[in-house]
């Protein structure tokens, strides 16, 4: 589970460096991800993977200040990666939504559950006749 380590802001943009979990057995120090929003958290900019030793440089800034102005350094000097819309990787909503999960507020035009169906999974006077 990542952990934020710092939080530095400066004029609107702000950088949150993160630790990343590795598998015990890889052999390797920790890594860190450095992300950056900006237009106050309203604007992602990306993310890019910091190694253990620049990481620990990054800890050990002292001042706000000099701490902003290397996690700029660092992020200018690599190649970001994109956020992705997590949405999207769950899938479209199934028959289920609404059941076992609260339902989901959808933005495709392929949505496949209405917020006013009725749930078709109840046999309440499902059948014609009822035991008495």
């Amino acid at each position: 589970m990542a952990k934020t380590v710092f939080h530095v802001k400066q004029d609107g943009v702000q950088f949150y460096l993160n630790t990343e979990s590795s598998s015990p057995n890889s052999r390797t120090r920790n890594r860190y991800r450095l992300l950056k929003t900006e237009n106050f958290g309203r604007d992602k900019s990306g993310w890019v993977q910091v190694g253990s030793t620049v990481g620990q440089e990054l800890i050990a800034t002292t001042t706000d200040k000099e701490r902003f102005e290397a996690c700029m350094k660092t992020f200018a000097g690599k190649r970001a990666h994109q956020y992705h819309d997590r949405a999207v990787i769950r899938g479209t909503p199934g028959k289920w939504e609404g059941e076992a999960f609260p339902v989901r507020v959808t933005h495709s035009r392929d949505a496949s559950v209405s917020l006013h169906t009725e749930n078709l999974t109840s046999q309440e006077g499902a059948s014609g006749h009822e035991r008495s």
